[in-house]
């Protein structure tokens, strides 16, 4: 199991949350348009792509990943991801835009190149939100994802 196969669950708990907590998370919880400044996905190549075929939304995308806390990635000795495509040996397929994974991934896979390697950091708004994924995604945790695009397919 990974962390993506229960972001419609954790998305269900944000909108049932209640007082201060619930206004809070709907504050962080901004429409993200995939060109918006505001955004703050910081996108470090580490392995060039084609620079010729990216994915469009409704794609479906095939990436290997590790996703790290912020924190635990500059702040550890040795950072352990706390998700990995990479350790279970197998690699992960969504469909771009279509809110199969948090809403930063989805606009870091669509600014990447067929072949691409990147390193994303996701601001909390638009990874896990105000609430995290305790104990495992601490509260307001901005996330590195090492992602590579391996391949994609248009929607059928």
């Amino acid at each position: 199991m990974n962390f993506f196969s229960i972001l419609s669950q954790l998305r269900s708990n944000d909108s049932s949350a209640e007082g201060a907590s619930a206004a809070a998370t709907d504050e962080s919880k901004k429409s993200l348009d995939e060109s918006s400044p505001a955004a703050g996905i910081l996108l470090k190549t580490i392995k060039a792509g084609d620079i010729i075929n990216y994915p469009q939304k409704g794609d479906r995308c095939t990436i290997h990943y590790e996703a790290y806390t912020e924190e635990d990635m500059y702040n550890s000795e040795n950072p352990t991801p706390f998700d990995s495509s990479w350790k279970r040996g197998q690699v992960f397929h969504f469909r771009l835009g279509e809110n199969q994974v948090i809403e930063g991934l989805d606009v870091a896979v669509s600014k990447m190149s067929l072949g691409e390697k990147v390193e994303a950091t996701i601001p909390f708004p638009y990874a896990y939100g105000v609430a995290g994924y305790p104990p495992v995604v601490p509260p307001r945790a901005n996330l590195i994802f090492r992602v590579e695009l391996i391949q994609f397919s248009p929607s059928a």
